[in-house]
């Protein structure tokens, strides 16, 4: 969205703060119910299951379409209105199974492990270092934007979004039927 030229204070505050939010429940302890619960471990694995697939069906769309709105972001285009894309962002930030992972997860289980007194430092440190990500994330992609202007790199991109998602969700799911024997 940043290559859309969306407003870059928003996207960095959407971003930060959905990473925010999901980095608290990781240090409430979702991970550490998912290590005691096998059903509960099991039914979050095909949400993300379902999630990637979702995502890489999207991503392989674009790929093998002609999206005519590529091709314009070479020319000078005005910058999106404010309010313009928010749902799409919001989705991107709290619907991928990486955020989940590396918030929930990752940081969750490595807060849990960590003394009472050290957690909220430690929750602080990791929602200061998401925003600085974001806002290095927005800075950087609307310096790229004049090297993102072709439409074959941009399905060449999808493209290979869209295979190593499905790939991820399959090897997942993979694993998961065959635990079920």
């Amino acid at each position: 969205m940043a290559l859309a030229e969306r407003w870059p204070f928003g996207l960095v505050v959407v971003g930060a703060l959905s990473d925010a939010l999901l980095i608290v429940i990781g240090m409430m302890g979702v991970s550490a119910l998912l290590e005691q619960s096998s059903s509960l471990r099991h039914v979050a694995l095909w949400i993300g299951v379902c999630v990637m697939s979702w995502h890489g069906f999207r991503a392989a769309s674009a790929a093998l379409r002609d999206d005519a709105k590529l091709k314009t972001w070479g020319a000078a285009t005005p910058a999106a209105p404010r309010g313009d894309g928010w749902r799409e962002l919001l989705s991107a930030s709290l619907l991928n199974p990486v955020a989940w992972l590396d918030t929930v997860l990752i940081l969750g289980t490595v807060g849990a492990a960590m003394p009472p007194q050290d957690r909220p430092a430690f929750t602080l440190g990791a929602v200061l270092a998401s925003a600085a990500w974001f806002s290095l994330l927005v800075w950087g992609a609307r310096r790229a934007r004049v090297w993102v202007t072709s439409p074959t790199l941009w399905r060449l991109l999808d493209g290979l979004v869209a295979f190593c998602l499905l790939g991820l969700a399959a090897y997942v799911a993979t694993g998961l039927l065959w635990s079920e024997r």
